[in-house]
Order: C-alpha cells, then sequence, then structure tokens
C-alpha cells in the first residue's frame, strides 16, 4: 500500500505533521495512561506568567513537585474525515504555590510550546510503571497488510468539561467578586456533573462573602452642613450594625492629605466625630467616611480618598466687620451695535462701582459709582433712507443707590443720576423692584432715564443656581443713545461669569440688539467684581 501524507491543522493554533498507529512512540503511550488517570489536571488559566491549575494537596501534590505538562490536539483526517485526538509533551512546570483544590505553577526549562488554556497537567509518579527486565525477546513480525489496514489511528476522548470551565476562568479576569459568584454559579447549573463542582462551590461561597465585605454598608448619608471657619462641627452618621467602628477624613479642598478623625459609637448603628475648628477652613472642606468591620478591614461608605464629599465652608470675616455685611467693588464695559452695515448707531458704556451691603431686611444696601458713556445714533429714516450723518452722544455721569427691603425676598432700589454732556449738566434716574434675595437667584424689572441719551425698560434674571459660575440674563426696550430722535429698539443680553477665588468673579458678556430686522448687531461686554 502505498503511503500517504498529509498536514493537519491543530486547535491550538500549532501544525503538527505525521502518522500514527505503528509510527506512535512509547512517550505518547505513557500520556495516554496517565492522561486518563486519576492524577490528570487542567491549566484552568494564565496568571502573570503563572499557570493556575485544578491540582490541590487534597490529591497529594506538594510545592516544589515537577509535574509534566501535555498539549491536547485536536486533527481532522484529510482522507477518512475522522476526527483525532491525542496529546504531546511540551515540557515541565514547578508547583509554586498548592492550595486545597488548586495550584500555580511556573515553567521549568524552556517549554517547545507557549502554555495555554486547557493543556494537561499529569504527576510523573501516577504513569503506569514501566515492565520489569526480561530476556530479550524477539520483535513481532511486521503486521500484514491487511492488519495494517484494519488498524485505524488512536482516538481519545478529549476534556470539555475542562476546557469550558478554563474559558469561562479566562473570561471573568478583572471582574468584581459578586459578577464571578454568579457567572460560577450559571457554570455549575449548566455543568450539574462537573468534576469541579465541589471547588466551585467553595470558590462562590468565598466570592459571596467578600463581595459583601467590601459592599459600601451604610443606612443614610447625611450631607454636610455650611461650615463656619474655625468652629467645632458635628458630624454623625447611621451605619449597618455588622460595623464596629468608623472613621471620618477632613482635608481642606485642594490640600494633598486627610486628618483623619475616629468616630464614637451613639448607641446602635450611630457614630458621630465633632470636626475640630483647625480642620475646618474656607474655601472649603473635602471629606469621606469609611466603617471598620469585626476584622479591623476598613470600608468606604460616603465618598472615598479620590471621589471625597464637599463641604462649603464660610470665608473668615474682617477683623472688625460685622459677619453679615458685605463690600463689593466692580468694574463693567460694554459695546453695543445696532447697525452693523453702516456702523451708524452704536453705543460704549463703562460702569464701576462700591457697595455695602448691610443686612437683608431694612436698608440692604448703599451703592455708588461713576459711568462714561459714548454713541452715534439717529432716526431710521435718517441714518437708513437719507443717508445723513448719525448724532454723536456723550455723557459722563454719577450716581448714588439705595436698596430698601421689607423682607427677605422683596426688595426697592432707587437711583438718581447726575451727569455732564456737551450741552451742560443733565439728570436721570434709575428704579428697579427686586424679587429674590439679591445674594441667590433673582429678578430685577424696573427701568432709565438719561437727560439727552434716552430711555431704558429692563427685565434681569440674575441665576446663582451653579456654584461659582453667576449668570445673568437681561432684555431691554431702549432708544438710546440718539434719545428722542431715535427709534425704539429692543435687546437681549447675557453674561456668565466664574469666581476664580473666593469673592473675585470675572465675567464675559454677550448681546444682540436691533431697531428692525435689517437694522441691528451684536455686541460684547467683559466685567470683574471682588466681594468681602
Amino acid at each position: 500500500m502505498r503511503r500517504r501524507s498529509w498536514q493537519v491543522a491543530i486547535v491550538a493554533g500549532i501544525a503538527v505533521s505525521g502518522g500514527h498507529a505503528r509510527q506512535a512512540s512509547a512517550q505518547a503511550a505513557r500520556a495516554k495512561a496517565a492522561v486518563e488517570g486519576p492524577d490528570g489536571a487542567t491549566v484552568l488559566a494564565l496568571d502573570a506568567g503563572d499557570l493556575v491549575v485544578d491540582l490541590g494537596a487534597a490529591r497529594g501534590v506538594k510545592e516544589g513537585m515537577r509535574v509534566e505538562l501535555w498539549r491536547p490536539l485536536r486533527v481532522k483526517h484529510p482522507v477518512t474525515g475522522q476526527v483525532l485526538v491525542d496529546r504531546f509533551r511540551i515540557g515541565t512546570v514547578r508547583l509554586v504555590q498548592v492550595q486545597a483544590t488548586l495550584s500555580l505553577a511556573r515553567a521549568e526549562g524552556e517549554l517547545t510550546r507557549a502554555a495555554a488554556v486547557g493543556d494537561v497537567v499529569i504527576v510523573p509518579d501516577a504513569r503506569p510503571s514501566p515492565p520489569p527486565a526480561a530476556t530479550e525477546v524477539p520483535a513481532p513480525p511486521p503486521p500484514s497488510p491487511a492488519a495494517r489496514a484494519e488498524t485505524g489511528p488512536r482516538i481519545v476522548v478529549e476534556d470539555p468539561d475542562g476546557k469550558a470551565l478554563g474559558d469561562l476562568v479566562t473570561s471573568l479576569s478583572g471582574l468584581p467578586p459578586g459578577e464571578r459568584a454568579a457567572a460560577y454559579t450559571t457554570f455549575l447549573e449548566q455543568h450539574p456533573t462537573s468534576r469541579f463542582a465541589v471547588a466551585l462551590a467553595e470558590e462562590i461561597d468565598s466570592l459571596r462573602a467578600l463581595a459583601k465585605a467590601t459592599a459600601p454598608h451604610h443606612r443614610s448619608e447625611p450631607a454636610m452642613p455650611r461650615l463656619r471657619p474655625g468652629s467645632p462641627q458635628s458630624y454623625a452618621v447611621e451605619l449597618d450594625p455588622r460595623f464596629v467602628g468608623a472613621i471620618v477624613h477632613v482635608r481642606r479642598r485642594g490640600a494633598t492629605s486627610y486628618r483623619s478623625l475616629p468616630m464614637k459609637s451613639l448607641g446602635p448603628r450611630y457614630w458621630a466625630a465633632t470636626l475640630p475648628g483647625d480642620a475646618v477652613e474656607a474655601p472649603g472642606m473635602e471629606y469621606f467616611a469609611e466603617g471598620i468591620l469585626a476584622n479591623g478591614h476598613p470600608v468606604a461608605m460616603i465618598g472615598s480618598a479620590s471621589e471625597p464629599r464637599d463641604a462649603v465652608v464660610d470665608p473668615r470675616p474682617i477683623p472688625g466687620k460685622d459677619p453679615e455685611t458685605l463690600a463689593q467693588v466692580s468694574l463693567a464695559s460694554e459695546y453695543a451695535s445696532f447697525n452693523t452695515k453702516k456702523a451708524n448707531d452704536w453705543v460704549f458704556q463703562t460702569e464701576g462701582s462700591f457697595a455695602w451691603r448691610l443686612r437683608d431686611r431694612g436698608i440692604r444696601a448703599v451703592r455708588s459709582g461713576f459711568g462714561v458713556l459714548r454713541g452715534k445714533g439717529g432716526s431710521l429714516r435718517d441714518l437708513d433712507e437719507l443717508g445723513r450723518d448719525p448724532v454723536g452722544v456723550g455723557l459722563t455721569y454719577g450716581w448714588l443707590e439705595l436698596e430698601v427691603a421689607p423682607s427677605a425676598s422683596y426688595a426697592l432700589i432707587g437711583r438718581p443720576i447726575l451727569g455732564l454732556r456737551e450741552g451742560g449738566v443733565t439728570g436721570g434716574a434709575q428704579g428697579f423692584f427686586r424679587v429674590g434675595n439679591d445674594l441667590r437667584t433673582n429678578l430685577l424689572v424696573g427701568g432709565e432715564v438719561l437727560g439727552g441719551v434716552g430711555l431704558r425698560g429692563i427685565v434681569q434674571l440674575d441665576w446663582r443656581t451653579i456654584r461659582r459660575v453667576p449668570v445673568t440674563f437681561r432684555t431691554e426696550v431702549t432708544n438710546q443713545p440718539a434719545g428722542a430722535t431715535g427709534d425704539v429698539g429692543a435687546r437681549a443680553i447675557a453674561q456668565v461669569g466664574y469666581e476664580v477665588w473666593d469673592g473675585l468673579v470675572v465675567a464675559a458678556r454677550g448681546s444682540y440688539q436691533g431697531r428692525t430686522i435689517n437694522h441691528a448687531g451684536p455686541g460684547a461686554g467683559l466685567a470683574v467684581s471682588m466681594q468681602w
């Protein structure tokens, strides 16, 4: 019979050529007997260069023992179509850690192939002993062609149970304990007769206990109130009864290290600590709390070291100044164009002020300031139809303002204005009704009259919802800067500020204004204020 040669593809990705039957070596025969014995084991996973093997102390192995590593192969005969399964030795590994059911092994010397999940581990002592020495027996005659035809390739049943578990272990790498326990439980439901059932049940119990111990067990997460600098502040939490202690860690916002404060028991589940005054400082305090289990293990309950909670700390009052009063200086400048096509209708205004806030009720605040206004304008007929030159307007003025608040949520504001323009002294006034507290979100409705410059009706919303980001929306109806000779137009304004540090706010303003759809343009401005 003419010999046939073929090339086979291996499941592990390694090409091996050769035949079976009479060419099978004595070493492969010993492997078959050992693998099918009770001491065969499987590589379940690869972890940082070590092999995780389902071979433990219960099976009589010890640390330092050397075992053999075999590669299971599965090939399809190109002629007969039969699936052939066998194993080949790829090297020796040493057991570096041995536990009850699992072991870690490390390659001893160079392996002929890289180790992989699903490889078989053989304890050498489990192999059948070689037959005792005997008198030399003549080799049997070669089989006849008919016998060779009847002798087919050896077929060994592969280990789908070990491969399925190995694939599962690999896929669960990096997952939290609870998810791994759920995956192992599903595996046992699908493989109730698995030889790994006992070991997996123990692993599931351990993972569930670990997940339960490390979960954030707490009853409530109280918000830290606004704190006064230098003043002791009580802080309490309600925890799960399993905790035998608690610690709160605090630091000034932006600091690199925490100060740890043990909490005292106030009875079942309740723990409290007093934050010392020197641990509470403006601009704010960051904190997180941990519960202590009976084994001494700390568990993050409220925030963490990397993601702490935040508490606002009031700024320290200026010596000799009433804590309820505030001083403020501000400066703002803005340019607004009503007609970008010809640049013949625009206004530029800069205004500075100083304010002294006294209280919420009664005379709330006193303010004074100055302003410079320049612009050009005129009627739409003169500017757009007749093409006449615009009228220039200029005013330098000063003002004094008083805010009176019958309640904390309502206030009346009045401002007399005195100014100089080219024609001499002129006057004006501004008045508003405020709904809401001036330190929080509030609404202003009012108007202004400036002699020789014009009138304005104003609605303004000061939005103070986002911390450190004050936002203002404002609309105006006005005939400024040309006054009686100009036509009425409308303005839409938005201003967004940012508190760079406590009390210092910088802001940018954008606007769009027009008198008709074809007589309109944008505007922009900047502002800065300091409050203490």
